[in-house]
């Protein structure tokens, strides 16, 4: 017996935007899955894991524009994505179906780089700006 075309995956076309979308993001925070890796080149890469919560303190996604900096704690740049989470396709690309967080990458960072602070802030459609709490990463690999 054969069966042909059949599928149990939902139909992905993104979230559907609206101001009065009763689970909107109500909160942002820097999850603790983010790091510093380091690689076998001379470079290392910033991995945010960034969870926008609800009013009830749930993960969830959100449409609109979500701003992550990257500095030194001495305030040095070491980089800045603005990703346009109105895209449903970006917001898929980012997102993390397992963490339930947006993933967002800063790559060719020094390995030398010790710790790194990063912040994040979501503007949703009609809702005002959310900001986390800075947060630092610490590069293990630089441990004496």
């Amino acid at each position: 017996m054969f069966f042909y075309g059949c599928s149990f995956a939902p139909k992905q076309v993104g979230p559907k935007p609206t101001q009065q979308w009763a689970y909107a993001p109500d909160s942002i925070v820097i999850h603790p899955l983010s790091r510093i890796r380091v690689t076998e080149t001379e470079h290392a890469t910033i991995i945010v894991h960034i969870s926008l919560h609800d009013g009830d303190g749930f993960a969830c996604r959100g449409v609109g524009i979500l701003n992550v900096k990257a500095t030194t704690p001495s305030g040095e740049f070491l980089g800045e994505e603005v990703i346009n989470l109105q895209d449903a396709e970006i917001n898929r690309q980012h997102f993390d179906q397992v963490t339930r967080t947006y993933r967002i990458k800063f790559d060719a960072i020094s390995k030398d780089t010790k710790r790194a602070q990063v912040q994040a802030s979501f503007k949703g459609i009609g809702d005002g700006l959310l900001k986390s709490n800075a947060s630092t990463l610490v590069n293990h690999s630089q441990d004496d």
